[in-house]
């Protein structure tokens, strides 16, 4: 969007803001290597377009709203319990993590005008609504350049600026997410088995199920360990026949 923005559009730009959504005071809400490449990306932003990206960070983290008690404002059956996992529609961890440093430091920054990284072939109604009914096309760059995400996917591939989770995943987040599939969860316990268990900690205290359907993640860890059993046992056969 930056390209398109200072090179297809040809449009204004001040600065460019990004937020660090952090799980607690320490640790990143993001996978190593995406946290390795965002740093590479503002280095490589820096150099082709001469912005220091600025970095923001909500007041609060992940660990800080999971473990908030809810006040007398809450239903009258969560009164007193702490938030646990975030609910999937209207989930207080983009607004709480995310959104609120944005409002923050657009209430600083007063009168201002923000770009959106929408496509024209948005999945979400609520989006594609919202560009429907925009009377500034300009805020939606890649929506008036025309391009789709596959576009956007191939032009930062070629330009070194795809986060590496694309490489595997069809989508990016925070490696706590609860929108994320089972394979992403499984790579999750395979590769990064300390953020794992602090996941099965969470899963202990929170008073909802990390899937909306019911399902803990304490299930989802047996389905695991039963698989990895199976392929064992695959493998165990495999060599067998082999022999």
């Amino acid at each position: 969007m930056i390209d398109v923005v200072l090179n297809d559009l040809k449009l204004p730009l001040d600065e460019i803001v990004t937020v660090d959504v952090m799980f607690n005071n320490t640790i990143s809400a993001y996978y190593p290597e995406v946290e390795e490449f965002r740093q590479r990306a503002d280095e490589i932003i820096k150099q082709r377009y001469g912005f220091e990206i600025k970095h923001l960070r909500a007041d609060l983290t992940y660990v800080d709203r999971f473990y908030q008690v809810r006040g007398e404002r809450a239903r009258k059956k969560n009164r007193g319990k702490i938030y646990g996992f975030p609910i999937v529609r209207g989930a207080w961890c983009n607004s709480d993590l995310k959104m609120s440093a944005i409002k923050k430091y657009k209430t600083q920054l007063g009168k201002s005008f923000w770009y959106i990284g929408y496509v024209i072939d948005e999945k979400k109604a609520e989006r594609q609504e919202k560009i429907r009914n925009c009377t500034d096309l300009n805020m939606y760059p890649l929506v008036k350049a025309g391009l789709t995400e596959r576009d956007c996917y191939d032009w930062c591939r070629k330009n070194d600026l795809l986060s590496p989770v694309y490489e595997n995943f069809s989508r990016d987040g925070c490696w706590f997410c609860h929108y994320q599939t089972l394979n992403q969860l499984r790579d999750l316990r395979k590769k990064y088995p300390d953020k794992w268990e602090t996941m099965l900690r969470l899963d202990k205290d929170s008073p909802k199920t990390f899937r909306p359907d019911g399902t803990t993640l304490h299930e989802l860890n047996r389905r695991f360990r039963q698989e990895d059993k199976q392929m064992i046992i695959d493998d165990i056969m495999k060599e067998a026949g082999n022999e």
